[in-house]
């Protein structure tokens, strides 16, 4: 389980927990040192989606900034960014949005040009329509987006995803044997 986390609410209600994971989705741009810092400090795992960020520049200058922070990894829709991610030593995970099967081709060779640590594939409940189509294992897959119950996430994982990112605090500390 990763945490989206869209309010500073989000952060409190998300250090009050165990959840090891997060994606910061939403921050201003002067307290993100701080923020990462404060859920480093935690030992979380923090992402930063580089797409939601307002001032944050998905060039070489944001991403070196990203890793001098202590970022841990990177959410984007842009895979020529994925190399200078992962040459900073963070985890970069390709954010992709399936509308319909005739993008599919197109993504997963974008995807498996990019070769990103993971693709999250948005929104997760087209996962049962695309589980057996390549862009499925390129990359690990994260499922993201309509993710609210038990049971979305037991749905996620059943079609092949590795993960799931949600912004329901009650998912956040879900784990798989509690099925």
């Amino acid at each position: 389980m990763i945490a989206s986390l869209f309010t500073a609410d989000d952060i409190e209600a998300f250090t009050a927990t165990d959840a090891p994971a997060c994606i910061l989705a939403n921050a201003d741009l002067r307290s993100l040192e701080s923020l990462v810092s404060g859920l480093r400090e935690k030992g979380r795992f923090v992402f930063v989606n580089l797409d939601s960020i307002a001032g944050l520049a998905s060039d070489a200058g944001g991403i070196d900034f990203l890793a001098s922070i202590g970022v841990d990894g990177t959410v984007t829709t842009r895979g020529t960014i994925i190399s200078r991610v992962q040459a900073r030593q963070m985890v970069a995970v390709q954010k992709l949005f399936v509308t319909d099967r005739l993008n599919l081709p197109r993504a997963t060779q974008a995807v498996a040009s990019a070769q990103p640590g993971y693709v999250q594939i948005m929104p997760a409940p087209v996962l049962p329509y695309i589980r057996d189509e390549p862009i499925m294992t390129v990359s690990p897959v994260l499922a993201g987006g309509f993710i609210s119950t038990p049971r979305d996430v037991i749905a996620a994982l059943a079609c092949g995803a590795t993960g799931v990112s949600t912004s329901a605090r009650a998912l956040w500390t879900y784990k798989k044997e509690q099925q």
